[in-house]
């Protein structure tokens, strides 16, 4: 089933949250889905709005998770894909402004992974403890919440001032 944490947060927001991961490890934002096997890492979650293949992306720790698993497909004239189910990656859905709404982003986890004999493992605790301590963060720095979601005082701010907070944008 996996676990999340739904926030609403601004660019200056994310920009902290990224500032806050990258101190906590040697975390990577690498595309869901990319031309390219590995290699193509990304500054900021927005660094990936208008992309061919879309803005789905994940956190990598190197400090503590394996190489993300990738698998090869042909659609669109062929990508590669990280299986977030397998690998020990945050999946990402950025929390974005679009003309006079702010949609809800979140952090994604499966906590564990299915062998192929089938059997079911967890993921490494450190994995796990990593998550929690963006979680935390989120909730210590997004004080208030909205339909469930931790809301930035920025976020809080904008909704005040007339922008609509509506839910997940793809």
């Amino acid at each position: 089933m996996g676990r999340q944490i739904r926030f609403y947060m601004t660019e200056e927001d994310e920009d902290e949250f990224i500032d806050f991961i990258r101190s906590a490890g040697d975390v990577v934002i690498l595309p869901q889905t990319s031309e390219k096997e590995v290699g193509e890492e990304f500054p900021a979650f927005r660094s990936l709005a208008g992309r061919r293949l879309g803005e789905g992306c994940i956190l990598w720790n190197r400090s503590t998770s394996p190489k993300p698993h990738v698998e090869y497909f042909e659609v669109h004239g062929g990508c590669y894909c990280v299986d977030f189910m397998q690998s020990e990656v945050v999946n990402v859905m950025r929390s974005k402004r679009v003309d006079q709404r702010l949609s809800m982003g979140r952090l994604h986890i499966e906590d564990k992974a299915q062998r192929p004999d089938g059997s079911v493992v967890e993921k490494s605790g450190e994995f796990v403890n990593w998550f929690n301590e963006l979680c935390r963060w989120i909730k210590k720095t997004h004080p208030s919440t909205f339909d469930g979601a931790c809301l930035s005082s920025r976020a809080e701010a904008l909704a005040k001032s007339g922008i609509e907070l509506t839910g997940h944008s793809f």
